[in-house]
């Protein structure tokens, strides 16, 4: 591993954490938290992800709602643009957020230059990325992060595609097994 290491992380990651759906991702992140705490990495993500988290928070609070009312898939799938949500979604929500920003302050945002705006939206129209995870490639691209770490395999495969077109950028896409190996050298 190289003196100082700029990490970034994806939103699938981050959520593989917070909601511990990955015993591999959040022992991880713990190697990642040492590695920090001995000045040899930082670690960033989007300020985007903030917003990519309320809307898969609320996605699930929606779906949970739903579930409970009984409602049959076809209602789900009509109103799933009209939520409804109520104060106590939102509080749970805001907690979710807190939860992340407590428990990892090490976790620094990126934003996006005009320029990493341009990069962004080139590598959505021309690729098979989606818009949020083209935002994440460009934050790590044009913020000269040295590796992304991704639990999205699909993601990594094509992000992996785009990058290499980047000469100028050192970006590594790496997936989770990966990255601790990386890490641990």
């Amino acid at each position: 591993m190289k003196k100082h290491i700029k990490i970034y992380l994806d939103t699938n990651f981050i959520r593989d954490v917070m909601e511990k759906r990955n015993n591999k991702s959040t022992h991880l992140m713990e190697i990642i938290r040492q590695v920090h705490n001995n000045k040899k990495c930082s670690c960033f993500t989007s300020a985007f992800l903030l917003m990519e988290l309320c809307d898969t928070k609320k996605d699930d609070l929606f779906f949970q709602e739903a579930i409970n009312k009984k409602w049959e898939f076809k209602k789900i799938i009509r109103e799933r643009n009209n939520p409804n949500l109520e104060e106590h979604h939102f509080k749970e929500i805001s907690e979710y957020l807190n939860n992340l920003l407590e428990s990892y302050p090490f976790l620094e945002k990126l934003s996006l230059s005009e320029e990493g705006w341009q990069v962004a939206t080139a590598i959505s129209s021309s690729s098979n990325i989606w818009s949020p995870d083209g935002v994440h490639l460009a934050t790590a691209l044009s913020n000269e992060c040295d590796l992304l770490i991704t639990s999205d395999t699909q993601f990594k495969k094509e992000s992996e595609k785009i990058a290499s077109k980047f000469k100028k950028y050192n970006l590594k896409i790496v997936g989770v097994e990966e990255a601790q190996k990386i890490l641990e050298k």
